[in-house]
């Protein structure tokens, strides 16, 4: 594989390697097997933004794991559970349109992000959140969620607690439908 090399000021041939390197990040010392990029020409390190990219990846999650964090894999597939675009996550959670997005690609998030995160991966918590902030979502990102809740309901029965402190049992109607209690 060709990669540009600063040293050698042209595209040369590169070998990579793995290597654990210690850092820190926000005074905690992370180390993970990175991905380095040599020269064969002049034995320099290569810069490449994919490998950057990726070895951030398993450097944050270091530090996210020392600081009791969900990892961006973790974040993955709390989403995936769902069956949701990060996007969708972002507004059921009244986040940025990003914020999923950059947590799943390394970002280190917040405690208040990360505690929200880990509430949303018991089913009921995200029902509770999904219905209060529905209006956000487009018909077809509420149909998709209305189909992944269909089979966990199936399997269980929400309780949802509305804000005006009325108990409701979220239940299947005869057509299939999600039947919602109301104030």
């Amino acid at each position: 594989m060709e990669k540009f090399c600063g040293n050698c000021e042209k595209m040369c041939e590169v070998v990579e390697s793995k290597e654990v390197r210690e850092y820190e990040i926000k005074k905690t010392k992370v180390s993970a097997e990175i991905t380095i990029l040599t020269c064969k020409n002049c034995g320099e390190e290569v810069f490449d933004k994919d490998v950057e990219i990726a070895n951030d990846i398993l450097l944050f999650d270091d530090y996210k794991r020392k600081n009791s964090l969900l990892t961006a894999n973790e974040i993955a597939k709390i989403r995936e559970k769902y069956k949701i675009s990060q996007a969708t996550l972002s507004k059921i959670l009244g986040f940025g349109i990003k914020t999923i997005t950059r947590y799943e690609n390394g970002t280190i998030q917040d405690n208040t992000h990360d505690n929200l995160l880990r509430l949303i991966n018991k089913e009921e918590n995200f029902f509770e959140l999904w219905y209060l902030n529905k209006d956000r979502l487009s018909d077809s990102e509420n149909a998709k969620i209305e189909k992944t809740l269909k089979k966990e309901v199936l399997k269980t029965e929400y309780e949802y607690q509305e804000p005006c402190s009325k108990l409701y049992n979220t239940k299947i109607g005869r057509k299939g439908e999600l039947i919602y209690g109301g104030c």
